[in-house]
């Protein structure tokens, strides 16, 4: 395969035609697909005869059109089971390339799924057969899939133990580590060959908890995977609904007065708590947090946040403030608000920032991308501390190699050249001296751009790349070889 930026120009301008085209959608990919480009499913439609009752993966080829690489060209698309111990037949999606993107063969990219919502169906991700790489979803525990009516066994528990054991095993699979139920490997059934040695995960959102976490806890079982990529992850459960701040509709970002980016540490954000309330109005019918404001407009909580089992999930400091401030008694508590203990139970294990040291013992070798714009797709806190946790946490407190954004050179081999300051261009192992003005350190783009998506595919290709040619340098003068 060529290299990134060297297919043919008119593909990629269709493919840029088709991104601006989808428009802008929310961003977050808690309920939906992979923002700015058209639905894979649209494009490549399931044609498999998988079903959750055990039938055999079937190997299909689906026509793509000329905007999924020339006319004719057919891809393979098909969905087996793993078996994970204690919860039985994982189901999991399988896309190859049309040509892999190396004379050996196809990286693998797993996509994190989302986890904090209702939603089923097999994650339509960042589709990295565009660049040569076989992508891989699978199905949480005790989800279906419409379209196939594939399931997986077992029970959701919303991203807990059961989720992250099972996700360990797709893996595994996915890294050639395990075969299937029927006992073929990855490699047996895709025509073209897998490159287990050049594995990673793409996670974008809140599904970066769970793609971090289950390196941090499964490490020791997850030997091939080689790098991390992950857009705007959150990590405590105070950023999960947007308490330091979130973005309008209209994409107006509004700051919580509360926040302090001065008490920032790696573990923890600081949001004075004290002036917390429940409040229900006309355009909060259901009732919200508020923050009290004297002499000011009061701030409200973003719409969105956290579902799990059922029930709206706030940060446990957020959640007993509205005991402690008298604004809910427990009688009053709301069906569907999380309690303080709920809370306090469940987002530990869901949270990321006590996990990172693991790694420097169970994946010592992990690379790590940290993709971000300036304007984030639902964080609007200036000193993003989603993003300052993952880097304190991935290069300073677990040691890995880590870089924010990809190279220059890798975005420019995809979008051409003529992008301006658009595209940062910073060192591996890096960091700004103030986290303030972190946004100069994310490339530039409104809500819609097909940016979105041309800049993590970079990252994808240029951690690909960086892991066959081996190339850890920190910044590059050309896209490799």
């Amino acid at each position: 395969m060529t290299p990134l930026g060297r297919r043919p120009r008119a593909m990629l301008s269709l493919l840029l035609a088709l991104s601006v085209a989808v428009g802008a959608i929310w961003g977050c990919a808690m309920l939906t697909r992979f923002q700015g480009w058209p639905a894979i499913a649209v494009l490549l439609p399931s044609r498999s005869t998988d079903t959750a009752d055990g039938a055999p993966a079937e190997r299909v080829g689906t026509k793509r059109g000329e905007a999924r690489g020339g006319p004719g060209a057919a891809a393979e698309e098909w969905i087996t089971y793993v078996e994970s111990e204690g919860i039985g037949r994982i189901a999991v999606l399988v896309r190859t390339p049309d040509t892999p993107r190396y004379p050996e063969g196809a990286p693998v990219v797993v996509s994190c799924s989302g986890f904090f919502v209702p939603f089923v169906g097999f994650h339509e991700g960042l589709d990295t057969t565009q660049i040569g790489a076989i992508y891989v979803s699978y199905l949480w525990p005790g989800r279906g899939d419409p379209r196939s009516g594939a399931r997986s066994d077992g029970e959701y528990d919303h991203g807990g133990a059961v989720g992250l054991a099972a996700f360990r095993d797709v893996i595994r699979f996915a890294t050639g580590e395990i075969p299937d139920v029927d006992g073929h490997y990855l490699h047996d059934r895709a025509s073209i060959t897998p490159l287990y040695s050049i594995s990673g995960l793409y996670a974008f959102s809140h599904s970066g908890i769970v793609g971090t976490n289950v390196l941090c806890l499964h490490g020791e079982k997850l030997s091939n995977v080689s790098f991390f990529i992950g857009r705007e992850n959150p990590t405590v459960d105070a950023l999960y609904p947007l308490e330091p701040g979130h973005f309008t509709d209209l994409r107006q970002p509004v700051a919580n007065p509360f926040y302090a980016p001065s008490g920032y540490t790696p573990t923890t954000v600081s949001i004075d708590y004290s002036t917390v309330y429940w409040l229900e109005s006309d355009e909060c019918p259901e009732g919200r947090p508020a923050f009290a404001v004297a002499g000011g407009s009061d701030y409200v909580c973003s719409a969105k946040h956290p579902q799990l089992w059922d029930k709206d999930y706030w940060s446990t400091e957020l959640l007993q403030a509205l005991l402690d401030n008298g604004a809910l008694t427990r009688e009053q508590w709301p069906r569907k608000l999380a309690t303080p203990e709920e809370a306090a139970e469940h987002w530990p294990f869901r949270t990321t920032v006590n996990n990172y040291p693991r790694l420097a013992e169970v994946l010592p070798k992990l690379r790590v991308m940290l993709v971000f714009a300036a304007a984030d797709h639902v964080q609007s806190a200036t000193d993003k501390p989603h993003i300052h946790h993952a880097y304190d946490g991935f290069h300073h407190r677990a040691g890995l190699w880590c870089r924010m954004n990809p190279d220059r050179t890798y975005a420019e081999a995809l979008l051409g050249g003529g992008q301006g300051n658009a595209l940062p261009d910073n060192p591996a192992n890096a960091e700004p001296s103030d986290w303030m003005a972190v946004g100069a350190w994310g490339y530039r783009a409104p809500q819609g751009s097909p940016l979105h998506v041309l800049i993590p595919l970079a990252a994808v290709a240029e951690m690909c790349d960086r892991t066959y040619y081996d190339n850890w340098s920190d910044d590059l003068t050309a896209a490799l070889p």
